[in-house]
């Protein structure tokens, strides 16, 4: 055999090597040519050591010192910012994004120290004039012909030019949803990306399945949702309705606008350009017995006339601190819901809400009696439906309560004669000793009860009176003969929803005692989407010192009725408005179920309300975001509902029971205010960091007189 051939140095060989040298310098060429237009070239693939594409490969480029130390903000110095290699096989597009940056004293390395000085620890800058080697995560790629980025898996050449790229470029390679709700400017965990000029917006589609927000106090929850909002009013022609359940006024303040610029500005500039406060707000406000009380003139009954006061009231109690102007309220007569209006300053419908029973069935009654046992909520359905079936209605709660108050009250109870019926004519004395008795428990429920004689008023337009209702509750009871422990649990449930205040508020009118009605939700929802504003649940005016089993059953009435109302819709096959529903401080209605041990059967029955709730959202166009700043806390039902999860700043104890990208769990306790990871199906990347801007709209702590910026 041939020495020459041997060794592989025939004069073919080498030709043909030449031909590939040319063919690869051409290709070489051409990537930087591209990289130029796509980008600022900052560096090269590194020719020492292996290009391996693998599985959670890392790539490893260099970058030479004058390029490093000219821009000191620019993308490969910050863990989590986005380059892109330019492959000279194809001019193929590769996103990376960096994971380490790599800088050595090379002098110090082979052992030179600068010259003997008088300075101790003296400098010698000579040892920075080196590469810097930084590694970064394959992401995805692109081909000129693709429509969009797919997984990054293709090998990569020694020597392709790196580019810091153009925002539009950036934009193309990351595949982020173009329309949708703005959640801010892309960002890593030190600062934007491209100076704040790429939205993070989240389609709508991903809303529907559901949203969780976790941050520490004061790390910015409350600004997002209302920047959320207010963008989406502003940016989106079809938007879902807005339903807002706010523990604090917070969101109240949407219609005003804000007196102290946003920040970041170029933040401002991309990503809410032209967005301003809305146009005005519904107020859903929870009115109590004592509210209505302390407002009714007894001499002149005119609950309309109430009820306009009290949005006076409202209105000054509200937004005084924020706006002088003089107001008029005026009732609106063309929809189906009493409701007050202003236009001046900005266009509020106040609502006053209360609850109905008498037309809501035992199993739609059951969320506001979370932990009612199986035994007590099936006498509660015979004492309801036979009443029921006699009358061709429900009798308000109270009546229940008192027919209950009976029985629980032993000293009565054991001197009543249970062998006999109690409508016999032997007992006519007695019962109207315990009928008495039942409603001295009742009157305090039953507005201005002292100043009128209950006993022969009938309810509302029905055949009815209150003693007649207990009367056969008690009846029943005596003929059912259930356990004591389950009339018991019984009164302990309806006793608390009582408490409530808000349940089947009574007022005398001429010769009868009148139910406030429930305003409709489904009415409330069109008013709101013909007018094109959102809708507040204040559950801080009127239930401030309620408590939290008020607050619950305001909140459980209002997510039932809305999800019936458009699973209702559905089958009828009306078609309705979409629905956006936040639930801010969500742990306080959502709890866990080891923190609540005392009533765990309660809490496992919420748990099956909102997950039934969340299941016909997703179907029905119903989007729930929670708010929380603690997940040990909440439910761990809602944890799983979440399909997108937004995390501000955070302890990393809150973080257990949320799968968190490994590599972003040791920034989200250290974020900066405003800033956030947003980890969701729609992200081709699995999750990206956002920042917002301070608040677009008025942010006023009205209790506390403080401005938030």
């Amino acid at each position: 055999m041939d020495k020459k051939e041997t060794i592989g140095l025939n004069e073919e060989f080498l030709n043909n090597a030449e031909d590939q040298a040319n063919k690869l310098e051409k290709l070489l060429l051409m990537s930087y040519e591209e990289a130029k237009k796509d980008g600022k070239i900052i560096g090269k693939i590194s020719r020492y050591g292996e290009v391996k594409v693998e599985e959670n490969s890392e790539i490893e480029f260099i970058i030479d010192p004058s390029t490093y130390y000219s821009e000191p903000d620019a993308p490969f110095h910050k863990v989590g910012d986005y380059l892109i290699i330019i492959d000279p096989k194809d001019l193929r597009k590769v996103l990376i994004r960096i994971k380490s940056i790599i800088r050595k004293d090379e002098l110090a390395a082979i052992g030179l120290e600068p010259p003997i000085s008088q300075i101790v620890n003296s400098i010698e800058p000579r040892g920075l004039i080196t590469n810097t080697l930084v590694k970064g995560e394959l992401v995805l790629e692109m081909s000129k012909d693709d429509k969009s980025p797919r997984p990054a898996t293709k090998s990569i050449e020694p020597q392709s030019p790196v580019v810091d790229p153009n925002p539009d470029i950036l934009i193309k390679l990351l595949d982020l949803p173009k329309e949708g709700i703005t959640f801010g400017a892309l960002s890593t965990p030190s600062g934007l990306v491209k100076n704040g000029q790429i939205p993070v917006r989240l389609p709508l589609s991903a809303l529907y399945h559901h949203i969780l927000i976790l941050g520490t106090t004061g790390s910015g929850k409350t600004t997002l949702l209302k920047n959320m909002i207010v963008s989406m009013y502003n940016q989106l022609e079809k938007h879902p309705i807005s339903i807002i359940i706010d523990l604090n006024q917070d969101f109240v303040q949407l219609p005003i606008p804000n007196n102290i610029s946003p920040a970041p500005q170029e933040v401002v500039k991309s990503c809410y350009k032209d967005v301003r406060q809305l146009k005005g707000i519904i107020s859903v406000v929870p009115i109590s017995y004592d509210l209505i009380e302390n407002k009714l003139d007894t001499n002149k009954i005119d609950i309309n006339r109430t009820l306009k006061e009290i949005a006076k009231k409202y209105f000054y109690e509200t937004f005084s601190p924020l706006i002088n102007d003089n107001i008029l309220f005026n009732q609106i007569e063309n929809y189906k819901i009493m409701a007050m209006e202003t236009k001046n300053p900005f266009r509020l419908i106040f609502i006053p809400y209360v609850i109905n029973t008498l037309e809501t069935s035992t199993d739609s009654l059951s969320p506001l009696l979370p932990g009612l046992t199986p035994l007590a909520k099936d006498l509660l359905k015979k004492m309801r439906e036979k009443f029921k079936k006699n009358h061709g209605v429900y009798s308000p709660i109270q009546a229940i309560y008192g027919a209950l108050s009976i029985f629980v009250d032993k000293s009565i109870y054991k001197s009543f004669n249970k062998n006999s019926s109690y409508y016999s004519k032997t007992n006519y004395d007695e019962k109207d000793e315990l009928l008495e008795q039942a409603l001295e428990y009742v009157k305090p429920y039953i507005i201005n009860s002292d100043n009128i004689d209950i006993e022969n008023l009938k309810i509302g337009n029905y055949n009815f009176t209150f003693l007649d209702a207990i009367g056969e509750y008690i009846d029943i009871l005596l003929k059912a003969r259930p356990h004591e422990e389950t009339i018991k649990a019984l009164y302990r449930r309806i006793s608390s929803l009582i408490e409530t205040q808000v349940i089947d508020i009574l007022i005398r009118q001429q010769n009868k005692l009148v139910l406030i009605n429930e305003p409709d939700w489904g009415t409330i929802v069109n008013i709101a989407n013909d007018e094109n504003i959102p809708i507040v649940l204040d559950l801080k005016w009127g239930l401030d010192f309620a408590g939290f089993d008020a607050l619950r059953a305001v909140t459980y009435r209002t997510l039932d009725k809305l999800i019936s109302w458009k699973h209702k819709s559905w089958a009828q096959r009306i078609e309705t408005p979409n629905i956006m529903t936040i639930i801010d401080e969500a742990h306080q209605f959502f709890q866990n179920e080891s923190k609540v041990k005392e009533d765990s059967d309660a809490i496992r029955q919420v748990s099956a309300m909102i997950s039934k709730i969340a299941r016909l959202g997703r179907a029905r166009g119903v989007g729930l975001i929670f708010s929380t700043h603690s997940t040990s806390d909440l439910n761990d039902i809602i944890l799983q509902l979440a399909n997108t999860k937004v995390i501000l700043r955070t302890e990393k104890s809150q973080l257990e029971k949320i799968s968190v990208p490994k590599e972003a769990m040791e920034y989200l306790p250290r974020l900066q205010d405003r800033m956030m990871l947003i980890e969701s199906f729609a992200f081709r990347m699995g999750y990206v960091f956002a920042q917002t801007t301070t608040p677009l709209t008025a942010h006023y702590d009205i209790s506390a007189n403080i401005t938030y910026y």
